[in-house]
């Protein structure tokens, strides 16, 4: 095998061909995907928009190869992308990839269009009463600070800022946590301060997050798309893809894992009964309505805000319905990727479907 190896849409390599460095060209758009051949767990590189997250693993016995890097697409140049890769056991080599895109960089408005379903998403709110907020907007992919009071002065949809915290996140100490708390409360927008918050990742944040840190933020948001760890020591992910040999067992755990993030104190559960595309065509069993019960009395019982998000099919509207009964509060959210503003017909259908009113929406306490 040679020592460079120019990679190609579908390439696999086994572990005694694997070469000393990957390279690989990418028109903006594009994705390449290729994987070893002992375990078929894929490396994907996937590029669109101005910049990409690529995520790269491979697992085989108690060896692992990981990296992991934020790409941004420029015109004929070589990205920052130079992950150094090693095997996990000793002696094994180390394998370089270069990344390198080509196409013009193109400037991503923040503004929401006024389409009609935009139009009708503020009247609606207008006539109920509702004050909507986007808790769920991630600072990556090219979204500032400035960026998010740019939107809310345009379209008055208010703006907050937030990042990822956890061991496998850029954020993890406490002093970075205030430094970005420093820099997002810096930016105002309409006389108020830009509201502050975190996702957290790990199931100990709670003892790792110092409580002058924790004070620095407005709101602490989680998810249950990360449950356990992988062979390698990694977290699973769940949007990656997974093997469920046992539906019923595995429901049983989430449902569980959902309980557990609930007893944290966090303030809203982002994309709750989320499901990975293994099991989501079964959503109407899994989620049965002793299931939908126990995780909608937490969240009452907590205070735990359930998110209502942006291109997310869940949750399903019956468990909407039941949690509005039950007195639970909703919030909104985007999950941004970029700056790109997002289809919002999900709120427009959840407000309409409950009815809502701004007694249905949740607030931060004081």
């Amino acid at each position: 095998m040679a020592d460079t190896v120019v990679l190609k849409n579908g390439d696999f390599f086994t572990l005694a061909d694997m070469p000393n460095e990957l390279t690989a060209q990418v028109t903006k758009g594009g994705k390449i995907r290729f994987m070893l051949e002992e375990t078929g767990n894929e490396w994907n590189a996937d590029f669109n928009r101005s910049e990409c997250e690529l995520t790269l693993e491979h697992r085989k016995g108690d060896g692992a190869v990981t990296g992991r890097a934020v790409v941004e697409v420029a015109s004929h140049v070589q990205t920052p992308a130079r992950i150094e890769l090693a095997y996990g056991f000793a002696g094994a080599k180390s394998v370089r990839l270069l990344v390198y895109t080509v196409g013009e960089r193109q400037a991503i408005s923040p503004i929401y269009p006024k389409t009609p379903v935009f139009g009708m998403l503020m009247a609606a709110c207008r006539k109920r009463g509702i004050t909507l907020t986007d808790w769920h907007i991630h600072i990556r992919g090219g979204m500032t600070p400035e960026l998010a009071a740019e939107r809310e002065a345009a379209c008055g949809i208010l703006s907050t800022a937030m990042e990822n915290h956890g061991r496998e996140w850029e954020i993890y100490d406490n002093e970075k946590l205030k430094a970005f708390a420093s820099r997002a409360k810096a930016v105002s927008v309409n006389g108020h301060q830009l509201p502050t918050g975190i996702q957290v990742n790990d199931r100990d944040w709670f003892r790792q997050i110092d409580s002058e840190t924790r004070a620095c933020f407005d709101y602490i948001l989680a998810d249950t798309m990360i449950m356990g760890k992988l062979p390698s020591g990694r977290d699973n992910r769940l949007w990656l893809d997974q093997k469920i040999d046992d539906v019923s067992a595995w429901m049983t755990a989430y449902t569980a894992h959902t309980l557990q993030i609930l007893n944290e104190p966090i303030s809203i559960l982002a994309n709750p009964t989320y499901l990975p595309k293994e099991v989501a065509d079964g959503y109407d069993e899994l989620w049965t309505d002793e299931r939908m019960k126990a995780v909608i009395s937490r969240a009452v019982e907590k205070g735990v805000a359930l998110e209502i998000q942006a291109g997310s099919p869940f949750p399903r509207p019956k468990f909407l319905k039941m949690a509005k009964a039950m007195g639970a509060k909703f919030s909104f959210g985007t999950n941004n990727f970029d700056p790109t503003p997002k289809d919002l017909s999900r709120w427009l259908e959840a407000i309409e479907w409950l009815d809502m009113t701004a007694d249905d929406v949740w607030t931060p306490t004081a």
